[in-house]
């Protein structure tokens, strides 16, 4: 469990520092071109880790991954590209953070882990406490942003749950690399202007995205599902949130009020608690 705990909290502080790059990347580039770019280079990333012999990819019959590949990066990205053109990026964390609420209800009756019922309180303890950060008046009632980003949080579910179920058959850099290669042909299709990678704060974005953002945190995301509960893992996303607040303040010079503190704070705790609470298998 303590690699679970130390992949989760590197994944969950690349992912908060992301944010930064995505913002200075979009100011030239669309969403989906952005999306083309940094799948090529995750792809183009972990072809070059096979070479070197690295990672290895043994002869399987990887369609059985397609479900992994529609949820997640396909789907996932498609709505929440789309939702958060139409709502405000803090309404969308506040959306996107209800994936571990998500996943505590569904998961159980797919994978047959029984949660302990204190699960739930720290769950929505950790949700409340980025409620807290991201502001409870958000909300601007902008009703298909809204669903657009909620189609997100459930393709990010099923995406956790087919992980889990296929953990014994895929390795986490087989199920990573197929993720890769379908994003970069995926988005692809969108026919982006490369050119613009010519442009240093896109191509600096771009890289951080595609190797960092992409290639490590989905390997550490992977490699998690397969050894503990999604339960466990997902509220890991929550952290984002905490990493976030924490960068802005650094490097942005954003002001961290009192309630940031409270809302990081309960976070923290409801991560902490998920992960130290055991849970059973369903007989």
């Amino acid at each position: 469990m303590k690699k679970v705990i130390i992949s989760g909290l590197l994944m969950s502080f690349i992912f908060g520092t992301s944010f930064l790059f995505t913002k200075n990347a979009l100011d030239y580039v669309s969403p989906f071109e952005f999306l083309a770019f940094r799948f090529s280079i995750a792809f183009l990333t972990m072809t070059l880790l096979l070479l070197f012999g690295v990672f290895k990819l043994q002869r399987k019959n990887y369609l059985k991954l397609w479900k992994v590949i529609i949820f997640q990066p396909i789907l996932y990205f498609i709505f929440e590209t789309t939702g958060i053109n139409l709502i405000p990026s803090s309404e969308a964390g506040i959306i996107i953070a209800s994936i571990p609420i998500m996943i505590s209800f569904i998961a159980p009756y797919f994978l047959k882990e029984k949660p302990p019922k204190k699960h739930y309180i720290y769950v929505f303890t950790s949700f409340f406490g980025a409620l807290l950060i991201l502001g409870f008046n958000s909300f601007k009632g902008n009703l298909l942003g809204d669903l657009l980003v909620f189609g997100a949080v459930i393709s990010a579910t099923f995406y956790n749950i087919v992980v889990r179920l296929l953990k014994d058959q895929f390795s986490p850099f087989e199920i990573t690399y197929s993720m890769m290669l379908s994003g970069a042909v995926f988005f692809n299709l969108f026919i982006p202007d490369y050119t613009l990678l010519a442009n240093k704060t896109v191509f600096v974005s771009a890289i951080y995205l595609g190797i960092f953002s992409s290639v490590i945190t989905f390997f550490l995301l992977n490699y998690m599902i397969s050894k503990a509960s999604p339960i466990q893992t997902s509220i890991f996303a929550n952290l984002t949130t905490v990493i976030s607040v924490l960068a802005g303040f650094l490097f942005r010079n954003e002001i961290i009020y009192w309630y940031h503190i409270v809302g990081m704070l309960l976070i923290i705790f409801g991560v902490w608690k998920v992960n130290t609470e055991k849970i059973r298998k369903i007989k």
